[in-house]
């Protein structure tokens, strides 16, 4: 960081001497590292986020493009991964460098650039959650209807887009925040709120209004998914009322009229596929009947249950965020007012947003066994490719 002339100008006569050899910039960076190590826990959490993010979201970009055809799951995640890459490459290194020089950013542009990224990215990724939750609501609840991979390509871009537009007002909020020095004249400079929006109300209309639409995505996204559950559960009822399963695998309808036996009661495979096409299971592609008609025959896909864990890491690690930025505006130098303790769990809670950037690789590896075996397979190229780079290189012997 290059030292500004204004505070190599500063001489230092505080209560605790009248020093006035001090070096200001030495003193600002005594205090840095005083910073540094108070927040270490919340510096190795970052990084282990960011080398996480890194590399699952590289992985995951590498492994999704090379599918020669892609469904609409790819590219919703592929488009999260793009996102995820970002916020890990370029947000999380500016989070640990703000970190380390809590009392000597003096670079406002980069400052509000990298505020502005992460703001688009969360934003982007939250509405991508939506319209997937959307989809999966189409295509179990409108029996296969769902998005087209040009129309999800299309309406991920317009949330990247909207997102942008949404996330610009950060580039004003955020910048030069004077720090001043107890007992001293000397002012340090942190990249955080800027002076000129420290007494505005725009700050806590802006993230009232981010706090708002955050709600209204979350209970959104609750009602779609409580409705899909409510749908399975009556789908599931619905074909144990209209069959009855007997020991030696037949059925009859719920009125009686025919006992198991009867040459007029249907084959068990046959009455599963005819009460699917009824209930409108089959097409879908989301219900299914095990041999046995059980009522847990009938189960969400891996595809839905992904998305609905990725939905869930993204609420609880974005609300800490949300929670923490609004108690800063709606109360005045509530940082100052803090422990040393508290403040290292404040930190905490500003950047647990980032814990969504660097978990949904994690997420689909745990759950998505084809990804497992597709990521299996690129390192085995990979070290194919490399065993053969590091044979020497025989020249053919002559006869």
């Amino acid at each position: 960081m290059a030292t500004p002339e204004y505070v190599t100008d500063v001489v230092w006569n505080g209560s605790l001497g009248n020093i006035s050899n001090l070096n200001p910039y030495a003193y600002l960076q005594k205090l840095n590292q005083e910073s540094t190590i108070r927040f270490l826990p919340v510096i190795v959490f970052l990084a282990v986020l960011m080398i996480i993010g890194i590399l699952g979201n590289a992985i995951v970009a590498v492994v999704f493009c090379q599918r020669k055809r892609k469904s609409d799951m790819d590219v919703f995640l592929l488009n999260l991964a793009f996102l995820d890459f970002l916020a890990c490459s370029f947000g999380i290194p500016f989070e640990i460098t703000d970190l380390c020089f809590s009392y000597t950013f003096y670079l406002p542009i980069p400052c509000k650039l990298l505020r502005v990224l992460e703001s688009w990215t969360s934003m982007a990724s939250a509405l991508i959650l939506v319209i997937i939750a959307i989809d999966r609501y189409k295509h179990i609840c409108r029996f296969g209807e769902r998005f087209n991979r040009k129309k999800v390509k299309i309406l991920c871009l317009v949330a990247i887009c909207v997102s942008g537009l949404f996330s610009w007002p950060i580039f004003i909020i955020v910048g030069k925040k004077t720090i001043h020095i107890e007992t001293s004249e000397i002012k340090g400079v942190d990249c955080s709120m800027s002076d000129e929006m420290g007494k505005s109300e725009y700050p806590l209309i802006y993230y009232g209004l981010l706090m708002f639409g955050f709600i209204l995505c979350l209970v959104f996204v609750i009602i779609v998914y409580v409705r899909i559950f409510l749908f399975m559960r009556r789908k599931k009822a619905e074909i144990q009322n209209h069959y009855k399963t007997n020991d030696i695998g037949e059925c009859t309808p719920n009125n009686g009229n025919m006992a198991a036996g009867d040459p007029q009661s249907v084959n068990l495979n046959q009455s599963n596929a005819k009460g699917m096409q009824m209930h409108g299971l089959q097409k879908s592609g989301e219900l299914s009947l095990n041999r046995n008609t059980t009522i847990s025959g009938i189960h969400i896909t891996r595809p839905t249950m992904i998305f609905i864990v990725i939905t869930t890491a993204f609420i609880i690690s974005y609300l800490p965020f949300l929670v923490t930025m609004l108690l800063r505006n709606l109360i005045r130098d509530f940082e100052k007012d803090l422990s040393p303790s508290l403040q290292v769990f404040f930190k905490f809670c500003i950047k647990t947003m980032f814990i969504n950037n660097a978990i949904n690789p994690v997420i689909y590896g745990f759950l998505c066994r084809e990804f497992r075996e597709d990521v299996k397979r690129l390192f085995q190229r990979c070290a194919c490719a490399r065993q053969s780079l590091e044979q020497p290189f025989r020249r053919p012997s002559l006869p």
